[in-house]
């Protein structure tokens, strides 16, 4: 049976982790939110649970860590090193991505101020100083593209500076039971951004709450424009996206993260998530993975 309520009020969404529940959340962004900024969403509790099949096959992710979780009756079936922080690159923009949506309003305008610079190799859209492009569309950036610089314009427009932003990362990390992560950016460029599997499971339950979020996160190619209208193309980073049952998520790489991504699958009326950090080959490991689950558990 669906559950709906409104946010707002309490809720309790199961993982299983450390941390039995997590917290309830307030005033998450949606397009064409309402006065108030408060939105429904839907939970669709399994009265099912995964059972290994008769024929199960173990398997061992090459990753150093992952995870991999059923949504609907929090059950991780498959663990790797889950509690260990490590760099976790454009992962970080999850983060960055919630704090707004806790904040902001889809139609807000951004004046996009002095940002740091970037690499020649760094994703951006490649703003300038006194663009202006909305909220939404700076969103849609940095889930869609991992644009680096959208990042940053929409911390420094929440809180004036990249520093006062990450703390308010890490007072949103603590308030979810994010206790072994650490945010020092909101783009992910810097391996201040450690996190674990297990933690980021907890993240991307969050998120995944909130259909503005899911819908973006789902969009394969997509345009976007500032406020004189110009227009940039935004392709996604995650390479399975659409395959599979992928219905999105988010990829991460820097030199001392390595290969990570997070990615939601949904299959028969079942919603898992997975996770890999500092993979080999996070897009077939991560298919690996989903199709390994599928495979091998019989939901019952």
């Amino acid at each position: 049976m669906n559950l709906v309520v409104t946010i707002g009020l309490f809720f309790s969404l199961l993982v299983n982790s450390g941390v039995a529940f997590i917290k309830p959340i307030e005033g998450l962004f949606v397009v064409g939110a309402k006065e108030n900024n408060k939105i429904p969403f839907v939970m669709q509790p399994y009265s099912t649970q995964p059972t290994p099949k008769a024929n199960y096959k173990k398997f061992n992710t090459s990753a150093p860590a992952g995870i991999i979780y059923d949504t609907g009756s929090g059950t991780n079936l498959l663990e790797k090193d889950i509690s260990t922080p490590r760099p976790i690159a454009s992962l970080a923009k999850l983060m960055t991505a919630l704090v707004i949506m806790e904040s902001h309003k889809p139609n807000e305008v951004v004046t996009v101020g002095k940002l740091p610079a970037l690499g020649a190799e760094d994703q951006k859209l490649g703003l300038v100083e006194g663009e202006e492009i909305t909220v939404g569309e700076l969103l849609k950036a940095i889930l869609i593209y991992s644009a680096n610089d959208a990042a940053n314009a929409l911390a420094i427009y929440d809180s004036g500076s990249i520093e006062d932003f990450s703390k308010k990362m890490n007072d949103k990390a603590k308030l979810w039971g994010m206790t072994n992560s650490n945010f020092g950016e909101p783009s992910g460029l810097s391996s201040e951004n450690t996190s674990t599997p297990k933690d980021l499971i907890k993240l991307a339950s969050v998120l995944s709450t909130n259909q503005t979020f899911k819908e973006i996160t789902s969009k394969v190619n997509l345009k976007i424009y500032n406020q004189d209208g110009k227009a940039y193309t935004l392709t996604t980073t995650n390479k399975i996206l659409g395959n599979g049952g992928v219905v999105g998520m988010k990829t991460g790489y820097t030199l001392d993260a390595g290969q990570c991504l997070i990615t939601a699958v949904e299959r028969n009326g079942r919603r898992l998530i997975t996770v890999v950090l500092n993979s080999p080959d996070r897009f077939q490991e991560s298919k690996n993975m989903i199709e390994w689950a599928f495979n091998n558990h019989i939901w019952q």
